[in-house]
């Protein structure tokens, strides 16, 4: 069965969920699903924007702080970790071997640098890509349709909505088959996959005369489908590509199925279902809808109330025309009651409409994320932090699921490709593998620098500040302070050498100033010490002998 048939045949259950994204994309980021999947010229225009704009700004917002939460810009997300066992056995082979135990430590201490080392390499290649904004749009097509896949090849990353591929998973979740459509032009294809369009359809290019006699040949603007058939196996990930039912030359690829380039999105998890629903389906769509009717009666009816017209009566002495081609405060002979103007009356009717939109839009600022810190003078650092920490707490589910599927393929694939261009060497394939953490309080190695904080802290409480240099080695601390914060010591912190050095050149210093004080407060006495220790210090006679 060729691709485009299995893309045929796995659509129809697709396409429910085409559906519920798109009445979840009416009523925040309507631009976000094309209304056919097939974008034409002009298509935009038939775009109906909600009547409230609270939805478009929460998903950005929630799309924005999944961002931050996923490749934080200032922090390591995730960690190289060595095997436990394996350094069990590899301390007890150094110690065996007569290896001190500082030793032993000093050299758990160096694979923790080069580890921390490796992770800012990788996470430099990150800054250093555009996989931020690749992954912005990933996640607002989780956040209002719940399905996306990502295409890390080597040289960028790419996103297909929903519309572009169609995805079956087994019954643990996992991606068993997925065929992607892509509209390329016929010009863009690559030389392989336009040799079987020429083979397959050949095209007679239109040629334009030009005014100084000579013909040009006008660019081919077919729009082509290009498929991606791409199968997940128990250890590899297998794609080809294909058109019009012929395979494509050298489209084909593999790689292991945990570094594999195609890693399709959720937001959510369910049994047996190949896709999710969004989180705007999931959390607030009643809510948006009502927010959306509320917010266009408020807006109909104000519009209605703004407008100013009046009622003249009949046989009154002030006819309308009179009126109407009256100067500004102009003196009219007449009754008043003769002119009067035309009121609405729903103010009434407006204030319950507005007081349960108020309502409504708290309950959505809540879902969104919206709510903001408390604008007082009183307002403390403890409540703000108390806020973030609710609202991380809120999306711990979301973090779960895109820790699984998107971090740690991710970084596996980054990992990889850096492994394959020479920026990094191979790591064992046992002993040391990469770890994700979650959340915005336990990115990178947030949470070695915590534990190591609080264990400094109950140490000083119980023995005193004093007492525990007296059980530590410092040098050994900062070290491990340092790999737990990310910072490269490289020229930055003394080596025990340096100290011992220093320590002793500060005795010797000591000894000086003191024999000096000495010789100002009694000359003789400083001079026969001096001479004394030049005696000690000379061989004599017997010596040389």
């Amino acid at each position: 069965m060729t691709a485009e048939a299995r893309y045929r045949k796995l659509e129809g259950a697709r396409n429910h969920w085409i559906d519920r994204g798109r009445e979840a994309g009416a009523l925040t980021l309507p631009w976000l699903l094309p209304f056919d999947g097939e974008p034409q010229p002009h298509s935009m225009e038939r775009v109906s924007h909600p009547w409230d704009g609270i939805g478009q700004r929460g998903v950005h917002n929630i799309a924005s702080r999944l961002l931050l939460a996923l490749l934080p810009p200032t922090e390591t997300f995730f960690r190289f970790i060595q095997d436990d066992m394996e350094f069990a056995r590899q301390q007890a082979e150094l110690v065996a071997s007569g290896v001190p135990l500082d030793k032993v430590a000093e050299a758990k201490t160096q694979i923790d640098k080069t580890l921390a080392l490796m992770e800012r390499a990788v996470l430099r290649s990150i800054e250093t890509s555009s996989d931020r904004t690749a992954l912005h749009e990933a996640l607002l097509h989780l956040v209002v349709a719940g399905n996306c896949m990502m295409y890390l090849p080597e040289d960028g990353c790419k996103v297909f909505n929903l519309y572009r591929y169609v995805l079956r998973r087994d019954a643990m979740g996992r991606p068993v088959e997925s065929v992607v459509c892509e509209q390329i032009a016929a010009d863009d294809l690559d030389p392989e996959a336009r040799d079987v369009l020429d083979m397959v359809e050949p095209h007679q290019p239109e040629v334009e005369m030009l005014a100084d006699g000579t013909h040009e040949e006008q660019p081919d603007e077919r729009m082509i489908r290009v498929y991606t058939h791409i199968t997940w196996e128990k250890k590899k990930c297998r794609w080809y590509q294909e058109i019009k039912g012929h395979r494509i030359e050298g489209s084909e690829g593999s790689s292991p199925r945990d570094v594999s380039p195609w890693i399709p999105l959720r937001m959510f998890r369910i049994d047996s279902e190949s896709y999710s629903p969004g989180y705007v389906e999931a959390a607030c769509m009643a809510d948006l809808q009502t927010a959306n009717a509320l917010t266009r009666a408020l807006t109909e009816g104000a519009l209605v109330s703004s407008v100013v017209k009046f009622l003249a009566k009949p046989g009154a002495a002030v006819t309308a025309k009179q009126f109407n081609e009256a100067a500004n405060g102009a003196c009219l002979t007449g009754n008043p009651e003769d002119i009067t103007a035309v009121q609405v009356g729903k103010a009434g009717d407006l204030a319950v409409a507005e007081q349960r939109l108020q309502r409504v839009q708290a309950r959505l600022g809540t879902a969104f994320m919206l709510s903001d810190i408390r604008d007082s003078e009183r307002t403390t650092a403890e409540e703000v932090r108390l806020q973030a920490q609710q609202i991380e707490n809120s999306l711990g589910s979301v973090y779960s699921i895109l820790t699984t599927e998107f971090q740690y393929p991710y970084v596996s694939r980054k990992l990889m490709l850096l492994t394959k261009s020479g920026g990094l060497p191979p790591l064992p394939d046992d002993s040391i593998r990469p770890v994700v953490s979650v959340g915005l309080a336990a990115v990178g190695r947030g949470n070695d620098l915590e534990r190591h904080a609080r264990f400094m802290q109950i140490l000083q409480q119980t023995i005193t500040p004093e007492g525990t240099l007296q059980y530590l080695f410092p040098s050994e601390l900062i070290s491990r302070l340092a790999a737990a914060m990310g910072i490269d010591t490289v020229g930055l912190i003394k080596t025990q050498e340096q100290i011992d050095e220093e320590r002793r050149a500060a005795e010797e210093a000591a000894q000086q100033a003191q024999m000096a004080q000495a010789a100002m407060a009694n000359p003789q006495g400083a001079a026969e010490a001096i001479n004394a220790l030049q005696g000690e210090s000379q061989p004599t006679p017997e010596e040389l002998e």
